[in-house]
């Protein structure tokens, strides 16, 4: 049995704060914690002085679409899915994420990594390579409704149980993230590069297929209900749209675009998740709800990476300094409640029984939080030397 005990740590718990604690990991669970004096172990024990340093379980990220950059860096310029995976796995560890929901866009009338086809081998790659990657890394699939295709791929994608979490999202103007066409147009020019004819084809395509939306939000939450994987919505806009999410199975709701669709959302038992990216910011990069006064309000129960893996370690101490949340309280937005969204109760506490996945954070002398230590299944995958 691997026995490691951390000592002179600050301990993160759900509801509190322990100063010079120590934490007993054995094989993979944390076997016990406490305070002052650690046990005093048979030999083999592992002792490690994390110096006074905050202890608190790894962050669980239900959302991030970071690795689209790291295959395409520049538009058409591609690079592998493995390379790309490999640094993922580093910069995840380094930014405290033990668990990453990879956020991958099924939809046929994109190309490059927002495909059909780049979904189907990034699963398959992310299958294949999963015992030999530094965290815990997952595949949360986008589902576009506009999309003719998508229902069948992801049918066949969770019966290979390729899929741990499955979003549903409606990108067409005029409604949601794009409330007037104008506001689709800038967008798709700006991220696709498509000429102004290619984007008035696109339109008018995504106006074809709203007639169909209904009946494929039927077939895809019925799929993932069948698969018992969980279901999410994406930019719930009025309070009408979500109430129409509880009798489909979804259970959380990914960044509501108005307090309106939050706070309904939160009154009916979703879990409500926005970026962390808009607290370290101060405001949503597509100028929507703000999740720091959304926080603030008591609407939001959840942080996701979304574009910006840094992010999640970054907004826990932007809302504690702020004095919005406590420390706990804003530890347990990235950690416990994500977690309890999906179903663990094993992962995203610090409690005896629990899964050994956390990490060591410093403050720095840059006034950026640094983890100085990555623990996966009770076993030290990160270490700075700093």
């Amino acid at each position: 049995m691997q026995q490691t005990i951390l000592y002179n740590a600050t301990l993160v718990l759900p509801d509190r704060v322990l100063h010079d604690g120590w934490l007993l990991l054995e094989d993979t669970i944390i076997a016990d914690l406490g305070t002052g004096q650690p046990p005093i172990g048979q030999n083999g024990y592992q002792y490690i002085d994390i110096q006074g340093d905050l202890v608190m379980p790894g962050l669980i990220d239900l959302h991030c679409d970071a690795i689209e950059k790291l295959v395409e860096p520049r538009p058409r310029v591609l690079f592998d899915i493995p390379t790309a995976l490999h640094e993922a796995d580093y910069r995840l560890a380094c930014s405290g994420i033990t668990t990453e929901f990879h956020a991958i866009s099924l939809d046929d009338q994109e190309f490059g990594v927002r495909s059909d086809s780049f979904a189907r081998d990034f699963a398959r790659i992310l299958q294949e390579t999963r015992e030999h990657t530094l965290i815990r890394h997952k595949l949360h699939a986008r589902i576009e409704l506009s999309s003719a295709q998508a229902s069948t791929i992801v049918e066949q994608m969770l019966n290979d149980q390729l899929v741990d979490l499955v979003s549903l999202m409606d990108h067409s103007p005029g409604q949601g993230q794009y409330r007037t066409e104008e506001e689709f147009r800038f967008y798709i020019a700006r991220t696709s590069h498509r000429s102004p004819t290619e984007i008035d084809e696109l339109i008018v395509h995504k106006r074809e297929q709203a007639k169909l939306i209904p009946q494929r939000i039927e077939q895809i939450t019925a799929l993932a209900r069948h698969a018992k994987v969980s279901l999410a919505t994406h930019d719930d806009d009025t309070a009408t749209r979500v109430e129409a999410w509880p009798a489909l199975g979804v259970s959380i709701s990914e960044f509501p675009t108005t307090e309106e669709a939050a706070r309904r959302a939160q009154e009916l038992g979703l879990t409500v998740c926005m970026g962390a990216p808009n607290v370290v910011r101060g405001k949503s990069s597509g100028g929507n709800l703000s999740a720091t006064e959304a926080t603030r309000k008591g609407y939001v129960d959840a942080l996701c990476a979304d574009y910006h893996p840094a992010s999640m370690l970054g907004a826990v101490f932007t809302l504690a300094q702020k004095e919005i949340l406590s420390l706990p309280e804003a530890v347990n937005m990235v950690t416990r409640n994500p977690a309890r969204a999906i179903g663990q109760t094993r992962l995203g506490t610090l409690e005896q029984g629990n899964i050994a996945d956390l990490i060591q954070v410093r403050h720095s002398p840059y006034g950026v939080p640094r983890v100085q230590r990555v623990f996966i299944d009770g076993k030290l995958r990160i270490q700075s030397t700093l």
